[in-house]
């Protein structure tokens, strides 16, 4: 399930149990739901930020070896921009126009389709991670981090097709990158365990070592980051700790780094899964679940 914040549309794949009509779009506005009658078994990839096109993907019926169908469509005129079944996909990335794309794909470099030309227009790092990075639509770029590099970072500009190597002096494998509501700052996770905050030219604002809370308050080094609708609060989750096998979540100041609320989670509650409206976050199960009160809806959003 993906929901975009920016223009409030949702898409959600055929995983849960009474949904039998299979992927479909959901608009928070309206409250309208919209079946994708011609893609019943597909999964989301990604949405624009204007939330006209989508990503989806399924594995290949087409091919015998191990491919995925990619289908880029805008969903608003039924008008399919690509389709494709030569690779093996594993993530994809929309610019800020939503005419371009970043494709992770098995066994080649990460690259970069133009929709309107309908060909491939750069080439990124091989060791980039884009699912674990963030789109900056006032810049139209893209900030990701490198795979095997210690405090390493790829700056990908969709207008150019090149990419920058950037350092921050985390000393440290980042493993999430994240950019403010208002684009103003960047927040990272790092491996060994520290949540940072830097302003636009890479200076750092603060930083928060949660390894302070030992080995009892897990871990949120692989976790990913999220934040309210109004960008006052982040929240980080670790999936386990010695206290509570269930893991916890940890509600940060964002203009400080200071923990203001550890939300203890439980069997059959659903992980955080993505940034909702309001102080809220969309869990796996959608119901949602306020970051001040720790309070889980009584029903699913859809």
């Amino acid at each position: 399930m993906i929901v975009n914040r920016h223009s409030k549309i949702g898409l959600f794949g055929n995983r849960k149990p009474n949904n039998t009509k299979g992927l479909f779009l959901f608009d928070f506005n309206t409250q309208e739901k919209k079946y994708l009658a011609d893609f019943p078994e597909w999964e989301p990839q990604n949405i624009s930020i204007d939330g006209k096109r989508i990503a989806i993907t399924r594995t290949s019926s087409n091919t015998r070896a191990y491919r995925t169908d990619l289908v880029i469509t805008d969903h608003e005129n039924e008008t399919v921009l690509l389709n494709t079944d030569n690779y093996c996909i594993y993530d994809v990335e929309f610019n800020a126009k939503g005419n371009k794309i970043i494709i992770v794909a098995s066994k080649k470099k990460p690259f970069c389709y133009d929709l309107s030309l309908q060909q491939i227009t750069a080439e990124l790092p091989k060791q980039i991670r884009t699912y674990k990075g963030d789109l900056d639509p006032e810049n139209d770029t893209f900030l990701a981090p490198c795979e095997n590099t210690k405090d390493t970072c790829y700056l990908f500009n969709f207008a150019t097709g090149k990419t920058e190597s950037i350092k921050f002096g985390t000393k440290a494998m980042i493993s999430r990158i994240k950019f403010s509501v208002d684009f103003t700052f960047i927040y990272l996770v790092t491996e060994t365990n520290v949540l940072y905050c830097f302003d636009r030219d890479y200076k750092i604002k603060w930083y928060k070592d949660f390894n302070y809370l030992g080995k009892d308050g897990g871990r949120i080094n692989s976790s990913d980051i999220f934040q309210t609708e109004n960008g006052q609060l982040l929240a980080l989750y670790a999936s386990s700790t010695e206290s509570n096998s269930w893991g916890a979540e940890y509600v940060v100041d964002a203009t400080n780094g200071e923990i203001v609320n550890q939300i203890e989670a439980y069997q059959f509650r659903g992980g955080f899964s993505s940034d909702f409206f309001e102080n809220k976050v969309l869990l796996y199960t959608h119901n949602t679940i306020d970051l001040i009160t720790g309070k889980v809806s009584e029903n699913p959003v859809i």
